[in-house]
């Protein structure tokens, strides 16, 4: 069965991780990024879990799995190595309606959890449908070393620009055509090897006369000290 790729807001939700070792201390890592309100139910923590516990990141309930638990839950994750606390946990999801994702059975998940890695407001993710978590993995560290670092740099620009532009009556076809225009004559290349004069050329050049890019491109570079 086909998986169908979706990206959640998460920001704000109840995210339930129920276990205590690397593999839980990974899935919090995540979420805490993506801005969940994180719950962990285990007895006892990994040292990553515990700093992060202390530093009030997440919320530690320090006990074993119980009804009630995914009480108000978006997601749950199934981290144990208790295979009757896993069915446990499972049978709960289902009643509760709460979206799953268990360690030890992926067929039975509700979600998988893509290899993946950001750039800033980018996330590129690779999914196997869980056939292949090595292969998922090979290929995420091959893009990482494509897909430098300073491409955070390249989407934060753009969404400036785009930002500025929504404010136009133009349609979206004008939109698209400018921004295909930009693409096509390097502004990628441009940021990223860090060539600012040749952007602000292009942007005077493209950017429609409501726009004014000389500003947008001097904000932008004063707010990552480029200037």
């Amino acid at each position: 069965m086909s998986l169908y790729p979706i990206n959640l807001k998460i920001a704000g939700k109840l995210c339930v991780i129920v276990g205590g070792g690397v593999v839980a201390n990974r899935k919090a890592t995540g979420l805490i990024e993506a801005g969940a309100h994180v719950r962990v139910i285990s007895p006892d923590l990994v040292d990553g879990l515990q700093e992060l516990a202390h530093q009030k990141k997440l919320e530690w309930f320090s006990r074993t799995f119980a009804e009630g638990d995914l009480k108000g839950a978006f997601l749950v994750f199934a981290a144990t190595n208790n295979s009757g606390v896993q069915a446990q946990i499972h049978q709960e999801a289902e009643n509760n309606r709460v979206l799953l994702n268990s360690a030890d059975d992926p067929g039975g998940c509700n979600f998988h959890v893509p290899a993946h890695f950001r750039r800033g407001k980018m996330l590129l993710s690779i999914s196997t449908g869980g056939g292949s978590p090595a292969l998922a993995k090979e290929l995420r560290e091959k893009l990482e070393g494509v897909l430098v670092p300073e491409y955070a740099l390249v989407v934060e620009l753009l969404s400036l620009i785009r930002e500025k532009i929504l404010t136009s009556g133009d349609n979206q076809q004008v939109h698209t055509e400018l921004f295909r225009s930009l693409l096509k004559n390097g502004i990628v290349d441009m940021v990223l090897s860090a060539n600012w004069f040749d952007v602000q050329m292009l942007l005077l050049e493209k950017l429609p006369d409501h726009v004014d890019g000389v500003t947008l491109l001097k904000k932008f570079l004063e707010k990552h000290d480029r200037v």
